[in-house]
């Protein structure tokens, strides 16, 4: 595993990620992912492909803001594959005024190296106590 790959995954999952989460621009968002991703949201039907998960990311965020500090936990690369696993801490702000939330999540992502960027290629988390 060469250390750069390793570097560009932990700064998408740590960084470019929780930003473009923060920007609410559905497009940059799924930009982050291949096109062909899968992504496997908890509690809703999955999204194939980048225009299925800028849609779902707009109707997450039509209703509230989100504010994610993710921190990777291992990473491994296999060539132009690899996987992220880590937690999401994620502040919840809901646009009707009520109070904030923190919710904790765990995600693994297989990566795919596309273009020479690398880019999520099937994302999954689940809630966590």
């Amino acid at each position: 595993m060469s250390a750069t790959d390793r570097n560009q995954i932990q700064k998408i999952f740590e960084e470019t990620y929780p930003n473009n989460v923060r920007a609410k621009d559905p497009q940059v968002y799924a930009a982050l992912f291949t096109k062909a991703a899968l992504q496997m949201p908890p509690d809703v039907p999955d999204h194939y492909g980048q225009d299925e998960i800028a849609t779902g990311f707009a109707q997450q965020i039509a209703d509230k803001d989100l504010d994610p500090t993710l921190t990777a936990e291992e990473i491994e690369i296999m060539g132009d594959y690899g996987y992220v696993t880590g937690i999401a801490m994620i502040v919840v702000h809901p646009h009707d005024g009520s109070s904030s939330m923190q919710l904790k999540f765990r995600g693994v992502w297989l990566m795919k190296k596309e273009e020479g960027e690398w880019r999520i290629d099937r994302q999954i988390w689940n809630a966590k106590p």
